[in-house]
């Protein structure tokens, strides 16, 4: 999977979905990324970390509390990571969408 391609393919499918309003945007692009499959399958998500730079994601779950919380596996751990990586691209893809539509 190349990682700005889905981004990209999520946020053109909310602005599709949703319109324009950022907010209803980023709860499609949340929901989307949560239900992803890099996100739900242990396998995949461990995957998905190995192949992409998930230092954005990373740095977002950082931000918001940490990326591991007591009693995570391995794998719930690379979930969180993969959701965080997917859903910070979609939300940077969203941002080029909508700026390359106003200029």
């Amino acid at each position: 999977m190349h990682l700005y391609t889905e981004a990209r393919e999520i946020a053109q499918e909310a602005i599709e979905q949703v319109g324009r309003d950022r907010e209803e945007c980023d709860d499609f692009i949340r929901q989307t990324c949560d239900y992803h499959e890099v996100v739900i399958y242990y396998h995949k998500a461990i995957q998905f970390c190995a192949e992409q730079n998930t230092s954005d994601g990373e740095e977002w779950l950082e931000d918001i509390g940490g990326i591991a919380q007591p009693g995570d596996s391995f794998g719930q751990i690379a979930c969180r990571i993969a959701f965080a990586t997917l859903y910070c691209a979609a939300v940077e893809a969203l941002d080029e969408l909508l700026e390359g539509v106003e200029e």
